[in-house]
């Protein structure tokens, strides 16, 4: 199991991106993509998104000619020098049938893309069609909802569905979660890979999910928010080598879960060809 690292970093790029190596990068932020492009190494899994979501709240149009040329651009420059590349289709927020033109337009061109398959809007036979004709696809619309109500009644009609293809053709499909991972939907769904920008939440707030319930012993001591860091009287240098400190255990986390999640799915069978 692959879990990308979404988002960013801010002025903590330099020391958390040479620890990652599963990256998620939306296109349209061209800032963020030339900086973690310093980071690739040949162990590395990129994932790109097209930043559709957040050009649609932005009231911006994304191009796909211009998407497919990067695409194609992109892949030639770093095919050689990481371990894989993917790329999410371009949506059409709202417009399914617009979001599948897309996608048989980028298929037709050669490039790896994967379909989106949206918990708003759901149908079986969609589904149905991609387990089919895609070795690796997204899952997506998750963030936001609420887990018991929405999410996993959701998911179970979906691997239920993707389970029947496993029972069949000895085959697992190769599933995404856009913007989960938690490890009560990992440890539930056999995923191929996931994302999160739960990490950022040290560069913004000196805060780990993690550390909460640590016995390390710099928990929760020297950390502010940085908006109310002008209230507090500390040692800079003390105080960037402590968030330095929980980053590195952060992301260490994640890679551990990682680890374990491939292991309890291969105990049951599951084993992916990464």
């Amino acid at each position: 199991m692959r879990n990308y690292f979404a988002g960013g970093a801010g002025g903590m790029h330099k020391f958390a991106y040479p620890l990652m190596k599963n990256h998620l990068i939306a296109w349209i932020d061209k800032s963020e993509m030339k900086r973690r492009a310093e980071y690739f190494k040949k162990d590395c899994n990129i994932l790109i998104d097209s930043g559709a979501f957040t050009a649609f709240t932005k009231g911006h149009k994304i191009d796909i000619e211009e998407y497919a040329n990067f695409m194609k651009e992109f892949t030639y420059q770093w095919k050689d020098k990481v371990n894989s590349i993917y790329f999410i289709n371009l949506d059409s927020i709202g417009n399914p049938t617009e979001s599948w033109k897309n996608q048989n337009y980028l298929d037709k061109k050669g490039l790896k893309t994967l379909p989106v398959i949206h918990q708003w809007g759901f149908e079986e036979k969609t589904l149905e069609r991609v387990v089919k004709e895609y070795d690796i696809f997204a899952f997506g619309g998750m963030v936001g909802r609420k887990r018991k109500q929405h999410t996993i009644p959701w998911l179970n009609k979906c691997f239920s569905i993707i389970g029947g293809y496993w029972r069949k053709t000895n085959k697992m499909p190769k599933v995404h979660l856009l913007g989960v991972a938690s490890d009560k939907i990992l440890y539930r769904y056999p995923a191929f890979s996931c994302d999160s920008t739960r990490f950022m939440t040290v560069n913004r707030y000196g805060e780990s999910e993690f550390l909460k319930t640590s016995k390390l012993p710099f928990k929760g001591k020297g950390t502010h928010r940085y908006k109310y860091a002008k209230k507090y009287k500390y040692n800079y240098d003390e105080d960037q080598h402590l968030l330095n400190k929980i980053m590195e255990y952060e992301i260490k986390q994640y890679k551990l879960q990682e680890k374990n999640i491939t292991l309890f799915w291969k105990n049951k069978g599951v084993v992916f060809d990464e």
